[in-house]
């Protein structure tokens, strides 16, 4: 027998006991249990996210069991094995390539929450370390992010009922809490969801479906698809408000700000500002859901920046930043300016003197801290919040702090100073702000959105909500100026 005759014998004879896959290999399904979003319940799993995946199963015709398993468990699974899926999981940048993903379902928030009727009025982080006393659970990850942030004002409890217990009794003036296990809490200690009210947003995380690299794309594309229709004919909402009644449900799109006025601010707990108005508009004409949440600036450019569908306001456009987004606009125009504390005499006449002084403050992942990253700086003391850099001004810890002069009276303002205090030095950049939209939106959505903003500026809506902010601006140029 030739050599290549024998090894066709050993082929055939091996591939009588190697098992080939099956045509349809039945989806393995696994969640945890977190209350409300997945738990067992007379000896089925039931909960919000259940109650989305059990609809897609039927929606798609798919045939699987949802199981509840140890989180570390289900993750395991999902990594190394064929059709298996996993909810909820939070979308990370260290994650994103290891699954495939369908959401998102579910909104994570972690929250400041005070009692209803309470007048306390959080916009800054900083601000909420002038709290009397803040409720924390010994250990969770918020007490440890608090902690990190400089707060000596947390009062740690064992539970999250006992920090609710302390909050309603008036031992504390707020308390962490997560918008999704807080219901459940409140009902415990026979309160309800509306005894109490969010007031600051600490951050912000989206949850989906993901699935096993090796689960066929066509498949999680078609569970995509099913998803979107249900938010779409309104079945998906539904589910939501039997679960969560208080809470907005994700949309197809997630509309993402800061509190940054007059541009973006939040007031009484709803998002406002220049640009809000301008994407409620687009939105409205669009037949969409404007559901604006207000977190952080770093928070909401991480979401835009890796996941899909994310549509972030207002966003100065880049060179740095040209390619990781899509581009709506443009929506205004500022300058950013080099301010010194008034009498201090630093004289900065180009970019060589700012970068011999000693420090600079700037705000964390602003696009002002990213031009003079690029610039060479080396002097620069980055923190997550605008009126720390006035602090740091003002004390004498840095000779500069750059900010837009849109901005800067606001952020003054919410530091305890006034524009008296301070005094600009030099002009860095002008530059247009857009809205911005993550690489994974369809580029039609963002052409559709564009030209609605092109409409707006021909019939006199777009001059007409920038006067209610801006009124002695000059519009001329931005109103000629489409995206490019």
């Amino acid at each position: 027998m030739t050599r290549l005759a024998l090894c066709a014998f050993f082929f055939l004879l091996l591939s009588a006991f190697v098992p080939l896959p099956p045509a349809n290999a039945a989806l393995r399904i696994f969640t945890e249990a977190y209350p409300p979003l997945s738990f067992a319940a007379d000896g089925q799993v039931t909960g919000l996210a259940t109650e989305v995946v059990r609809e897609l199963l039927r929606r798609t015709a798919t045939t699987a069991e949802i199981r509840l398993v140890p989180w570390r468990e289900g993750y395991r699974l999902v990594r190394e094995e064929p059709d298996t899926a996993l909810f909820s999981t939070a979308m990370t940048p260290e994650r994103k390539e290891q699954f495939q993903w369908v959401g998102p379902i579910g909104i994570l928030e972690t929250n400041l929450y005070a009692p209803r009727g309470s007048e306390i009025e959080i916009l800054t982080l900083e601000a909420a370390k002038g709290a009397h006393r803040i409720a924390t659970v010994a250990g969770y990850y918020s007490e440890q992010l608090l902690k990190q942030a400089g707060f000596a004002n947390l009062e740690s409890c064992d539970s999250e009922k006992e920090a609710l217990e302390k909050l309603l009794a008036g031992k504390v003036q707020l308390v962490v809490g997560n918008n999704t296990a807080l219901p459940a809490v409140l009902e415990k200690i026979g309160a309800n969801p509306g005894d109490v009210k969010s007031v600051f947003n600490l951050s912000t995380d989206l949850t989906y479906l993901a699935f096993s690299r090796a689960t066929p794309e066509q498949q999680v594309k078609r569970w995509q698809q099913a998803l979107d229709e249900m938010k779409r004919d309104g079945t998906f909402g539904k589910i939501y408000a039997r679960w969560l009644p208080a809470e907005a449900p994700p949309g197809i799109l997630q509309l993402m700000t800061e509190h940054y006025p007059p541009v973006t601010f939040l007031k009484n707990g709803k998002a406002g500002g220049l640009v809000t108005d301008m994407v409620r508009e687009i939105a409205a004409r669009r037949s969409l859901p404007a559901d604006i949440r207000v977190t952080s600036w770093k928070n909401a450019y991480d979401l835009a920046l890796h996941q899909p569908n994310v549509v972030l306001f207002s966003t100065e456009r880049t060179p740095q930043r040209e390619k990781l987004f899509q581009w709506v606009g443009p929506v205004g125009r500022n300058s950013a300016v080099f301010y010194a504390k008034k009498g201090s005499h630093v004289e900065v006449k180009n970019l060589a003197d700012a970068r011999a002084l000693d420090a600079i403050a700037t705000t964390s992942n602003w696009f002002t801290e990213q031009y003079l990253k690029e610039e060479g700086f080396a002097n620069l003391v980055s923190s997550p919040e605008p009126a720390e850099s006035v602090r740091q001004l003002m004390e004498g810890r840095v000779r500069l702090s750059i900010f837009t002069d849109l901005t800067v009276a606001e952020i003054v303002r919410e530091a305890g100073y006034r524009m008296e205090d301070l005094e600009p030095v030099f002009t860095v950049t002008r530059t247009d702000f857009y809205i911005a939209f993550s690489r994974g939106t369809p580029a039609a959505e963002v052409a559709a959105w564009q030209a609605t903003l092109d409409a707006m500026k021909g019939d006199g809506t777009f001059a007409a909500i920038c006067r209610r902010y801006l009124p002695a601006a000059d519009l001329a140029d931005l109103i000629r100026t489409g995206a490019h």
